[in-house]
């Protein structure tokens, strides 16, 4: 094969059109967790632990940060990750097997389109408020978070994103290896000074900033669903991620360690400087910790660290929009793609600049669908298909019957997901805080999760096979393991040629 046939076969891979081969795959165990600090250590770590502020204090806010992220991360991570680390495959392509491949574009619409470009305008002004933090521990002027500099730096930081992601992921590979080691120093040091200017005990019994509910219980479980909420919105990211990854295990593990351990960090940091300083915003209590010289570093910093995060979700996003909307679109250049793509985050940042201020809300409403999604996918992969799958049913053209369902979409799978959101909603509402009495018991991400998964489970086995939907193992499936391999021995003789 020529140089050139075997450059342009490492772009497709890399780029979604096809499975990434183990030797393809740039991402060791390490390399994983850097980019997946990247990802949790960023100013909405910071957020979610002022979020968490609101309803209880640190003592128990640091037991729902605990408890909340690691739910989410190891139930997000086990139904994107284990897949894509196994087969090297995108995220959405691979959701074909579940939902067919139109149900898997309107799911990259409801899960990536829309949540990306409200994300990338988020982090983008976080990161415009950071610079502006900056500037005023610099001049002593008084900080304001309307000023013409938080909209020019945010836009920058989209640019920024832009370009990083235009050169591909050896590009956010160095990015992420550099920033995030500098990043947990910082943290590590924030941490430090505020156990130096207070005692643990001093910490401990600091009421809620506002608690919205008499009950303390009800404080705590949603206290609790913003971190379980921020543990499932990475679910429409990292399975794009984890395809860069060697094997299954560095694909799941790292997501303990980098997505909870940092994520965890930056957000009792939060809560502690949050619960301390009386506001949940780190452009405004960062400075306070550790004066000026420190300030200015560390809000330099988690700026850029915010731009790590969106180049991760930009780039996953850009891999699955190459494959859920057509060849037309694949046949576009990566860079002018990648371009279009952040259009709309850059007008956001100017005409709704208000996301920002309503970032905790906007986070759960996400865990309303991404609980669902999960459940669905760990039901399917684990259960329904024995973590095996047919790659040459996943590749096959639009009008193979295989994995066509119904004209491309599987009801069954849609049944499930609206089933998991409508569950979630009646029993807490993201908007209004309104919820039943046994969510302060069970939350709604968890039952969400379950209920979509077990809607799926039991609906795939009375109506799939009768309906010839899915191709799904049966007791009898010596013929499905035998095409199961089929893509594996294709993917081989690749390799040789």
């Amino acid at each position: 094969m020529s140089s050139n046939n075997l450059d342009n076969t490492k772009l497709e891979a890399e780029r979604g059109d096809i499975p990434l081969l183990p030797k393809e795959r740039i991402w060791g165990f390490w390399e994983f967790t850097y980019a997946n600090s990247a990802l949790a250590i960023a100013t909405w770590a910071f957020l979610i632990g002022g979020a968490t502020a609101l309803f209880v204090g640190p003592k128990e806010g640091i037991a729902a940060i605990v408890i909340g992220n690691i739910l989410g991360v190891v139930i997000m991570a086990l139904s994107t990750c284990v897949a894509c680390g196994k087969y090297g495959i995108e995220q959405f392509t691979f959701l074909r097997s579940m939902f067919g491949k139109n149900g898997s574009r309107l799911v990259y619409l409801l899960a990536v389109v829309g949540l990306t470009m409200g994300w990338l305008a988020v982090l983008g002004l976080m990161f415009g408020r950071s610079i502006s933090g900056v500037m005023v521990l610099i001049t002593e002027q008084k900080p304001d978070p309307q000023e013409l500099l938080v909209y020019v730096a945010a836009f920058a930081s989209i640019l920024l994103t832009a370009w990083v992601v235009a050169r591909g992921p050896t590009s956010i590979k160095i990015f992420n290896t550099i920033v995030a080691p500098a990043l947990l120093l910082v943290m590590c040091a924030m941490l430090y000074l505020i156990f130096d200017n207070y005692s643990f005990a001093e910490l401990m019994v600091l009421p809620a900033l506002d608690a919205p509910f008499d009950d303390k219980r009800v404080n705590f479980m949603i206290a609790i669903e913003i971190n379980m909420a921020a543990g499932f919105s990475w679910w429409p990211y990292i399975g794009n991620l984890a395809r860069l990854s060697k094997n299954q295990r560095t694909a799941f593990w790292p997501n303990v360690i980098g997505v909870f351990g940092a994520a965890v960090l930056g957000e009792v940091v939060g809560l502690l400087a949050a619960a301390t300083y009386g506001d949940s915003d780190p452009t405004v209590w960062m400075p306070h910790i550790g004066g000026l010289v420190f300030g200015v570093v560390a809000l330099l910093f988690v700026s850029f660290a915010n731009v790590t995060s969106m180049i991760n979700i930009l780039y996953t996003s850009i891999v699955g929009l190459r494959q859920v909307v057509g060849k037309q679109l694949r046949q576009m250049r990566w860079e002018v793609l990648v371009i279009l793509f952040c259009i709309v985050p850059a007008v956001i940042v100017f005409v709704a600049p208000g996301i920002y201020d309503g970032f905790f809300i906007f986070l759960v409403w996400t865990s309303a669908l991404n609980s669902s999604l999960a459940g669905i996918c760990i039901a399917d992969f684990f259960v329904l298909r024995r973590q095996r799958v047919n790659l040459r049913n996943v590749f096959a053209p639009e009008d193979d019957p295989a994995l066509r369902f119904w004209k491309g979409f599987n009801p069954i799978a849609l049944i499930a997901l609206l089933v998991g959101f409508i569950i979630y909603v009646v029993l807490f509402n993201p908007q209004t805080l309104d919820n039943i009495s046994i969510f302060q018991f069970i939350s709604a991400s968890l039952p969400s999760c379950l209920l979509a998964g077990l809607v799926h489970f039991t609906l795939t086995r009375m109506f799939a096979a009768k309906m010839g939907w899915g191709d799904y193992p049966t007791a009898d499936s010596d013929m499905y393991d035998r095409k199961a391999a089929g893509m594996t021995a294709q993917a081989q003789s690749r390799t040789k040629e």
